[in-house]
């Protein structure tokens, strides 16, 4: 496995970006099911933003990397999930000040608790309340699980998607209680969260592009 400094953290974030901009349509079609149907619009906005920053770093580190795509979705989404993600990737950016590269399980449990954590911080959602968490903290807890094992990096990456996917499928049963569609209460069961499903996309793609 090659070193995973901030030229293949950017390029990671870049492939982030596409995958999150082909999946615009699925994104908005979920929202809509409960929502405001313009989830996939507000992330592939701040996407393209982050991906044409990323671009134009020159020699960047890990920390330059994430901070580039805060500073996108700052300037460019006015949506919930701007909010979310410009202090999640900021968060990222402070773990990762000062490294030149983030090789360990360890590195990145400390990315993806920390990213978790502000997002949660921000948002004030819980696990279960229908929400990107019940994606991301399910994830985070399994990156803190693997490097207390000693796992190697792709395991523990692949862990933390399958965990994120399992929380995403959890979210058709669970009853919304933040943002707008906790105003639907029980008509909302039984539709898949955007905001989990755009949550373990990036998850997904940073596993597939890191290893």
């Amino acid at each position: 496995m090659s070193t995973i400094d901030g030229k293949k953290i950017t390029s990671a974030l870049i492939e982030v970006a596409n995958v999150i901009e082909a999946n615009k349509d699925h994104l908005c079609a979920l929202d809509s099911e409960v929502g405001d149907g313009d989830h996939g619009v507000s992330m592939t906005i701040g996407m393209r933003t982050a991906r044409k920053a990323l671009r134009e770093l020159l020699s960047p580190t890990p920390a330059a990397a994430f901070q580039a795509v805060s500073d996108a979705y700052a300037d460019e989404v006015g949506a919930a999930s701007g909010v979310l993600y410009e202090t999640a990737f900021a968060a990222a950016a402070k773990v990762a000040a000062g490294k030149m590269a983030l090789d360990t399980v360890a590195d990145w449990a400390g990315i993806y608790a920390a990213m978790g954590d502000e997002m949660q911080r921000i948002g004030k959602a819980e696990l279960g309340d229908k929400t990107l968490l019940d994606a991301w903290l399910p994830a985070a807890q399994a990156m803190h699980e693997a490097a207390s094992v000693g796992a190697s990096l792709p395991t523990a990456l692949k862990g933390a998607t399958a965990a994120a996917w399992e929380g995403v499928e959890k979210t058709r049963n669970l009853v919304p209680k933040r943002g707008r569609a906790a105003r639907l209460g029980e008509r909302a069961r039984g539709h898949q969260d955007a905001g989990a499903t755009s949550a373990w996309l990036i998850i997904k793609t940073l596993e597939a592009a890191l290893v």
